[in-house]
């Protein structure tokens, strides 16, 4: 029994009889008074208890939200150590393959690699549409599971094809790749392994940089083919949405989602022609700089032969090539020019042959080629003397000298047909 009970039990003895009025009335102020503190001291037992309860609680919920918070920081460092994306240095620095993984390419010829973006770049009416088409065709898997002679890697998963820019139009320019039954797969197959996004996006993929993985996910897709980067995010001339876009594609990219993007260019090059360099793909740097690859298709609107440069490769430059397109099926092929092919000059050049300024003087179709210009026409000879097809003789090098003046020959004769790559 506590003090508080003791005290509730006592009561202040009344007056004896007889009595007045007025010691019955100061009995009864005595008797209110002692009940008041009665429960004043109850209140402030009950306070106490209720005091030390709240404290309790706290310090049970301190302690489990600190082992809560060390077994959240130890299952961290487990999930960092097998992160997908984390690696130790020595894996990371020294177990290089020798050429990136090619998704469009073979050897060191590398339009895609895996990992990183393709960017296709173009004015309006060049073809664009028509190579992301072949490229949609082979890495769904349909033959002939090449694109321009370069061959294509598979999808693992299914393609997400977003057709955000004019997609009835690019709904008919895809339809003439495929047919009701193709070959070996058919109409089933392709209602399986191809999934068409038709229309905006559902977010403005710039502002929300992680709807595109979301996309992806959402149709268990590992290759997505954005068409256009202007329909994906608005105002892509501006730093901070390029940007934006950047992190997006980076994502997914971090995610394994494989990307093909379709792009236009500024209006015309430095000097009023083509857009010869990087700078001439439209928007914000971030856009050209978060890609791996960027292709550019030159010509004027339906023409059916096109150029494709590659401003900027994974590894080596592939071409400049000329392309046809054919209006019926919609497939686009490499046009052998004999006045650009460089192994058709060297057969034009058999008894003197063919030097780097003059293969790179015909390549870019330039008078005086730059100095990049002509290495890259050195490397090119080259790599067709690793092919079989041409061979170098360097007539400086019996004087001492340092081979400036090599030149290089047709390895087979005129008739002979150039393999197919």
């Amino acid at each position: 029994m506590t003090d508080i009970d003791l005290w509730e039990g006592m009561s202040v003895a009344p007056p004896e009889d007889p009595f007045s009025p007025d010691e019955h009335e100061a009995w009864q102020r005595q008797e209110e008074q002692l009940r008041a503190e009665v429960l004043a001291a109850r209140q402030r037992q009950r306070q106490a208890e209720e005091t030390e309860r709240q404290l309790t609680l706290l310090r049970a919920r301190h302690a489990a939200e600190q082992i809560f918070a060390e077994e959240q920081a130890a299952e961290a460092k487990a999930r960092a150590a097998d992160a997908a994306r984390v690696h130790d240095g020595a894996t990371f620095l020294l177990d290089l393959p020798p050429t990136p993984p090619a998704l469009w390419g073979t050897g060191a010829d590398i339009l895609w690699a895996r990992g990183e973006a393709l960017m296709i770049a173009g004015p309006q009416g060049v073809g664009k549409t028509t190579l992301a088409g072949q490229l949609l065709r082979a890495v769904a898997g349909l033959p002939p599971g090449d694109v321009l002679g370069y061959p294509v890697e598979p999808c693992q998963q299914r393609v997400l094809y977003l057709a955000m820019d004019r997609p009835e139009q690019a709904r008919r320019n895809l339809a003439r790749m495929f047919t009701d039954a193709e070959a070996e797969f058919g109409r089933q197959y392709l209602s399986e392994i191809i999934r068409f996004w038709v229309g905006p996006p559902p977010c403005d993929l710039a502002a929300d940089p992680e709807g595109l993985l979301r996309l992806a996910r959402e149709h268990d897709a590992d290759v997505v083919f954005v068409d256009s980067l202007k329909d994906a995010a608005v105002g892509l001339a501006k730093d901070e949405v390029g940007a934006g876009y950047n992190r997006a594609r980076q994502l997914a990219l971090a995610e394994g989602i494989q990307l093909v993007e379709l792009h236009h260019v500024v209006k015309n090059g430095a000097d009023g022609g083509k857009p010869n360099n990087i700078n001439g793909i439209y928007g914000s740097t971030w856009l050209t700089s978060g890609a791996g690859s960027v292709v550019l298709l030159w010509g004027e609107p339906g023409d059916p032969i096109v150029e494709l440069l590659h401003l900027k490769q994974p590894m080596n430059e592939v071409g400049p090539l000329k392309i046809r397109h054919n209006r019926e099926t919609g497939l686009a092929e490499v046009f052998h020019d004999p006045d650009t092919d460089v192994v058709a000059l060297a057969r034009r050049c058999s008894t003197t042959g063919l030097s780097a300024n003059e293969a790179a003087a015909c390549l870019y179709s330039v008078e005086k080629p730059t100095k990049a210009q002509i290495e890259k026409a050195r490397r090119r000879l080259d790599a067709l003397v690793a092919q079989g097809l041409l061979y170098a003789r360097d007539p400086d090098t019996e004087r001492g000298g340092r081979g400036h003046g090599r030149r290089w020959f047709p390895a087979a004769p005129a008739s002979w047909e150039e393999p197919d790559r």
